[in-house]
């Protein structure tokens, strides 16, 4: 049976696809080893590969200091000043979330993709926005995104422990 067979590209199935709380892209900037990064994810399983050095790891942090991880809590930093590139006063990090069927998150304020980007430079701490599917600002509190995280379950401290320890 060849991969591809496993998901047929019926309509059937397609309505049953799950269509909230699947991470469809991340975008950062003078994040850690990278100066400008756009990687456009699948619906079900996605591999990154890459030789030694060059900057796998450094997507995962993204993925969780976007979701409000503490530097600490990645293993890889003691403050998020230090995931900002060598020599560059910033860094950001944007996640874009499908939000689309009737698991959506509060679908009427959100529409069909939430972002959620996080700024970080020398003198902050790391401002963290949710916007809409439009780029609209919707939310600029911690609690904002502990409410869109612990409805998609999300779990940053899971996550490291499960790739990173040694």
């Amino acid at each position: 049976m060849e991969p591809s067979s496993l998901f047929p590209d019926d309509p059937s199935r397609r309505s049953k696809r799950p269509q909230a709380g699947i991470i469809s892209r991340i975008h950062h900037e003078n994040f850690m080893c990278h100066s400008n990064l756009d990687i456009d994810f699948g619906d079900f399983v996605n591999f990154i590969t890459g030789q030694n050095g060059s900057g796998k790891s450094a997507i995962l942090t993204a993925l969780c200091v976007a979701f409000g991880c503490r530097a600490r809590g990645t293993q890889r930093a003691n403050t998020l000043k230090d995931f900002i590139k060598t020599s560059c006063s910033s860094a950001l990090v944007q996640v874009e979330i499908k939000n689309q069927g009737e698991d959506a998150f509060k679908h009427e304020l959100y529409g069909d993709v939430i972002i959620v980007e996080r700024k970080v430079t020398e003198s902050a701490s790391g401002g963290i926005t949710s916007r809409n599917n439009q780029g609209r600002k919707i939310g600029t509190k911690k609690e904002d995104l502990r409410e869109l995280v612990d409805y998609f379950n999300v779990s940053t401290t899971n996550f490291f422990n499960a790739f990173f320890d040694s």
